[in-house]
């Protein structure tokens, strides 16, 4: 039994020399190195036609927020419900997630439909629909804005973090370089105007809130809170109004970029031709290797069936495969 009982691991794990792999990836050289260099070409052809963008990146920090002045409520002499009133109409308050608050709120869908009305890139998000001698939509194309929301925040804009520093990115690519560093900077100016904006009608809305109560109430100690709330958000006001660089500064404005983000041709056709050159020497290889596996089991298959038992097996199937087509 055990000289015809084989183990097929141990023939399959034979002996094999590297030689043998070297030599063959040697022999078919040529033939590597031609397919290698046709499939390059074959990816630098194709890079011609993707459309060129640039980047453009203005460096930012967050703003500090400061005190608007007066007495704090912890320091005032007032009843604890008065305090806790005024502590709820602050406007300086910072949170300890401030920046990742700040960065949310340029991320957001909000500011991004903000920022493409405010700048109509509409046309330059859904270029392909866009009629640019007639400055009309093709076929009656509606552009929806969430859609274009999603598609600027996807493929044009891209706000980042950078750790080492604690300082912040803005990223705008287009097919133009001027372009994009226009709209790099006008991000920034865009979005301090949006929490400019956003800070007046806040203060705006608590005036006309405290203006209200302080005509229905004879209260003196609610009358001078309410008086010390209108003067904070007077002050939050007149800040919002003459700062230009409300929420975040420019530290490194956006300039028009020499060389274009992509496509990154040269990239493209090294990765290409090494990519191709690798698979190509693993497939001649796995050529070897599958070779030697079905030569083994042919082997395998001789030694545990010395008598032709496989070819009468194979015979007696044909017969009744035939039988059945009958």
């Amino acid at each position: 039994m055990n000289d015809t009982t084989i183990n097929v691991a141990q023939i399959i794990d034979e002996e094999i020399e590297l030689l043998e792999y070297v030599t063959a990836v040697l022999r078919n050289k040529y033939k590597i190195l031609i397919f290698s260099m046709a499939c390059a070409a074959l990816a630098f052809g194709i890079s011609q036609f993707l459309p060129v963008k640039y980047e453009a990146v203005t460096n930012i920090a967050l703003v500090e927020m400061g005190s608007l002045g007066g007495v704090a409520p912890d320091n005032r002499r007032a009843p604890e419900m008065m305090t806790l009133l005024e502590h709820d109409f602050l406007t300086n308050t910072v949170y300890e997630n401030y920046q990742e608050r700040i960065m949310a709120k340029m991320r957001s869908r909000v500011f991004t439909e903000y920022f493409i009305k405010r700048n109509n890139l509409l046309p330059i998000i859904f270029h392909k629909h866009w009629d640019k001698n007639n400055k009309q939509w093709i076929n009656d194309f509606q552009p929806n804005m969430t859609l274009a929301a999603r598609i600027f925040k996807k493929n044009i804009s891209g706000v980042e973090h950078i750790k080492d520093n604690n300082l912040m990115t803005v990223r705008i690519r287009t097919g133009k370089a001027n372009q994009a560093a226009e709209l790099a900077n006008i991000f920034v100016s865009d979005f301090n105007t949006y929490m400019r904006e956003k800070a007046i009608k806040e203060a705006d809305d608590k005036l006309s809130f405290l203006r209200n109560e302080l005509k229905n109430t004879n209260i003196v100690e609610m009358r001078k809170s309410f008086f010390r709330l209108m003067e904070a958000q007077l002050v939050a006001k007149m800040l919002a109004n003459n700062k230009l660089e409300y929420a975040i500064e420019v530290l490194d404005p956006a300039i028009p970029p020499i060389d274009k983000s992509s496509p990154a041709r040269k990239r493209i056709t090294l990765l290409t031709f090494i990519s191709t050159f690798l698979l190509s020497i693993v497939y001649i290889i796995g050529r070897i290797v599958f070779k030697r596996i079905n030569d083994s089991i042919k082997k395998y298959n001789e030694k545990k069936y010395p008598n032709g038992i496989i070819d009468d097996y194979q015979e007696g199937t044909d017969i009744v495969e035939d039988y059945d087509d009958n």
